[in-house]
């Protein structure tokens, strides 16, 4: 009972955060807002978790995860009231881009600090199974979250689909404040903090840097299909509902492969679950470009959920296992800040290029990206034998 409350937490925060980026995607596009705009606002939902992501994860490791998680979802809520509140015609996108902030922040902290408690509480060798099923609550909010968006837009517009997420993040801060207990606090403890490593430092344990390189490659794979997928459905003439649907066929294969997890990993090492993440994703980008219509896509959509939803359970069972003695948080802000670093830079880049190339040239050039990291992986894993 204890990690389900704990992943429903996780489970709220992240369908206001996925939703959100969906909303305020094709907000702006029906605002007539430039692919290259639609970068700027989804970046900044990564800005601040890209600059303060490895203090938050040392602050977490030295406070514990009790208020940290509380400031989480109070910011999460403050986003998403912003944009239900104030019409385009009243404040063009400011509400967007400052709720961007708030909910990425806000959905930084909370995720940080869940993580840290499940790692503490599993026992080593029921690590990989509590993340698995930390990584299908993921999966259920990634999928409800943009196809119940899609569906109100459509019938409602996209301020009743804001609407909705601040009723998603009430219920966030209502069950953090009821569960707070599960959240110890560190205050006031007798043994001082470990002195903190530099970020690089981290990089000089092989294991670790393979891992966060690894990280890296998938998050991009994430962030691309979450921002290019609205771009390339609105530009081949999907509703909004349909390009929901794609999206939760993505996130429903990440479920249905997590919900395999605990039988995968007695037959494969979490490095062979990460190829074959990177394999996977590279061939589901080569093929987008090749489909304009909603029933393919969301094939593929699901192919590539197959691939990167496999990835999460292995990825944090070895950042436990791999990072220095009470550094995990320390470790979790550093993998969080590539992820973030990523979601910032990767619109802007993928929205400068889109508007010169269009949606294929990303997707391919993806594909060639990804496709490298896996023949990395393949070599990294002889080179351990």
């Amino acid at each position: 009972m204890t990690l389900l409350r704990l992943i429903l937490i996780a489970v709220l925060s992240h369908m206001v955060f996925v939703s959100a980026r969906m909303t305020a995607s094709l907000y702006a596009l029906a605002n007539q807002a430039s692919t290259f705009t639609v970068g700027v606002i989804l970046a900044l939902f990564s800005l601040v978790p890209m600059l303060v992501s490895v203090r938050a994860g040392r602050w977490v490791d030295a406070v514990g995860p009790r208020r940290p998680t509380l400031i989480g979802v109070v910011l999460i809520l403050g986003g998403a009231l912003l944009p239900s509140g104030f019409s385009y015609a009243a404040a063009d996108l400011a509400p967007v881009l400052v709720a961007a902030s708030l909910i990425g922040a806000g959905s930084a902290l909370v995720m940080l600090s869940i993580q840290q408690v499940i790692g503490e509480r599993a026992d080593p060798a029921r690590r990989p199974a509590a993340f698995a099923w930390f990584a299908m609550g993921a999966s259920v909010s990634g999928f409800s979250g943009p196809v119940l968006s899609g569906i109100l837009i459509d019938s409602f517009g996209h301020r009743s689909a804001f609407g909705a997420l601040v009723i998603v993040a009430l219920l966030a801060v209502a069950l953090v404040w009821a569960n707070r207990g599960l959240m110890p606090s560190r205050q006031g403890s007798v043994e001082p903090p470990p002195e903190p490593m530099r970020p690089m430092e981290l990089f000089r344990l092989i294991e670790l840097r393979h891992l966060l390189v690894a990280t890296a490659l998938i998050s991009m794979s994430w962030d691309l299909q979450s921002f290019v997928i609205p771009v390339h459905g609105t530009q081949v003439g999907l509703s909004a509902s349909e390009i929901g649907f794609v999206l939760g066929c993505f996130a429903l294969a990440t479920f249905v492969i997590r919900l395999a997890m605990p039988v995968l990993a007695r037959r494969f090492s979490e490095w062979q679950v990460l190829t074959f993440t990177l394999f996977c994703a590279a061939l589901a980008f080569a093929l987008f470009p090749f489909f304009s219509s909603g029933p393919p896509m969301m094939a593929i959509a699901f192919l590539l959920g197959l691939g990167l939803g496999a990835a999460q359970p292995n990825i944090m069972s070895l950042v436990h296992s791999q990072s220095p003695q009470g550094r995990v948080g320390e470790v979790l802000g550093v993998r969080s800040t590539i992820i973030h670093s990523n979601q910032v830079v990767l619109p802007l880049v993928f929205g400068a290029f889109g508007s010169v190339l269009g949606a294929a040239a990303m997707f391919w050039m993806m594909a060639a990206l990804v496709f490298s990291g896996g023949v990395g992986a393949v070599r990294w894993q002889k080179h351990r034998r």
